[in-house]
């Protein structure tokens, strides 16, 4: 029994949160309280929201000053989620080409936040929010958590392969938040190898999580490992899968391996939780306090059931808004209200980051995703990159740059491969114009043709 979880809730918590982070603690209340809204009213919500971020924008990012007047349009002419079309949708090259005039003239370089994607949906980018959004984001995480009837104070297990997600836990202090209140155990997939999954499976049997948060793939990798050896002892409530796209077969295997419900989740790096399924499974909940989400296809909104590429308008970052971004997946908006009684709008996955794992000479498995945010980040001038591995020895890169790429950026690519994927392999890099999608309409980061069984 986990007999300090209560106190660590209802007292440790308040305490040691206030003072740094009331600002998520308020958001984190709104959002208990918003998420069982009625439909009209988390609209009538999401209206007032979108209506401020578009003036907001309009007035303070050059941007959009210059976009909007060559629509021919202001804010004030958006009055309808129709009128939403008017606005021309922002793309991964405009944030690439217009960063700096993207960002808001009402906030410094100090108030803002930078970060950057990894290339697993196509074009790694650069981009900001603001120091408030981050709370919206961090407390917007921990409601879709707590759908699993995990809280704070629970333990959880992290099969999670990108460091940088995780930096909280390098300093003394993110150590002893983690003690006290997250109570996370990290398992770093970004390179699995047998005996690192053996390590996985005592750490896990040494402290008992009933919760899991894991990349899809990885966890489904771990499943196998635990199936194929006759492992038992591992016993979580529930699983919430992300980062990749889970398929059905990788849900029935987690599942039948762990005797438990797995928990979708949608998300990106440009908005956290997008996305999230409830105990119900109905389809996947809005995260709709903080994103205004549009399904589009041939230039008009698709109706429920019908497949529509995803666009993305952030409610709440007011330090580099995003209206309209087209993020690279497909999506279809459900018309059901959910038995949970969450009056949050329902959508269903239909395709996001697709990636394999690449396996290495010596039989380490390097996760897609990871090989995303550890390779390329920080390296100038890639606009779209893949990996294909044909054998075991070889991996080719088929890599689309632009005029920021140079012997600098080739060279920190170079030394970033061997540093994770080994001096093993070989790396043929091949220029390319553009890397087409495959015939599914799905864009692969990481492809492999050789047999990944460790």
């Amino acid at each position: 029994m986990d007999i300090y979880a209560p106190i660590v809730k209802h007292i440790v918590y308040p305490l040691w949160v206030l003072k740094d982070n009331s600002s998520e603690l308020r958001y984190l209340k709104e959002y208990e309280k918003t998420q069982f809204y009625t439909r009209e009213q988390i609209r009538e919500l999401q209206w007032q929201r979108l209506t401020r971020t578009l003036e907001h924008a309009y007035r303070t990012s050059p941007f959009y000053l210059k976009r909007f007047q060559e629509a021919g349009i202001e804010p004030s002419d958006i009055k309808s989620p129709e009128d939403m079309l008017k606005i021309p949708p922002l793309s991964k090259s405009d944030i690439q080409n217009y960063l700096d005039n993207l960002k808001s003239n009402a906030f410094t370089d100090n108030d803002l936040i930078r970060d950057k994607t990894g290339g697993s949906t196509g074009s790694p980018l650069v981009f900001f929010y603001d120091k408030d959004r981050l709370a919206s984001r961090t407390a917007a995480a921990i409601r879709h958590d707590s759908w699993t009837i995990w809280h704070i104070g629970k333990k959880m297990a992290l099969l999670w392969g990108a460091v940088n997600d995780l930096s909280g836990f390098n300093s003394i202090k993110g150590q002893i938040r983690n003690l006290l209140l997250n109570r996370k155990i990290v398992l770093d997939t970004s390179s699995i190898s047998e005996e690192k999954l053996w390590d996985f499976v005592y750490e896990l049997k040494k402290h008992n999580p009933k919760f899991f948060l894991a990349y899809a793939n990885s966890m489904a990798l771990f499943a196998k490992f635990v199936r194929d050896n006759n492992i038992t002892g591992i016993h979580p409530i529930a699983i919430i899968t992300s980062a990749e796209v889970l398929t059905p077969e990788n849900r029935e295997l987690i599942e039948t391996v762990f005797g438990c419900k797995i928990y979708n989740r949608y998300g990106c790096r440009e908005f956290s939780v997008i996305a999230s399924e409830c105990s119900y499974h109905t389809g996947m909940h809005i995260n709709a306090e903080n994103l205004y989400l549009e399904s589009v296809r041939d230039g008009k909104h698709v109706k429920p059931g019908e497949i529509g590429e995803v666009i993305v308008t952030d409610l709440l970052n007011y330090g580099m808004p995003f209206i309209r971004y087209k993020i690279g997946d497909m999506g279809s908006p459900i018309d059901k209200v959910c038995p949970c009684g969450r009056g949050l709008p329902l959508m269903d996955m239909v395709s996001g980051r697709v990636t394999d794992f690449i396996i290495t000479p010596d039989k380490k498995l390097i996760s897609g995703v990871a090989i995303a945010t550890y390779v390329i980040t920080n390296i100038s001038g890639i606009k779209q990159i893949q990996f294909i591995q044909d054998t075991k020895e070889q991996v080719k890169i088929k890599l689309v740059k632009n005029n920021e790429f140079s012997e600098e950026s080739l060279n920190k690519l170079n030394s970033n491969i061997i540093r994770f994927l080994g001096d093993k392999i070989k790396i043929e890099i091949e220029y390319v114009d553009n890397i087409s999608l495959e015939k599914s309409g799905k864009y692969r980061f990481s492809i492999s043709k050789v047999n990944t069984s460790i």
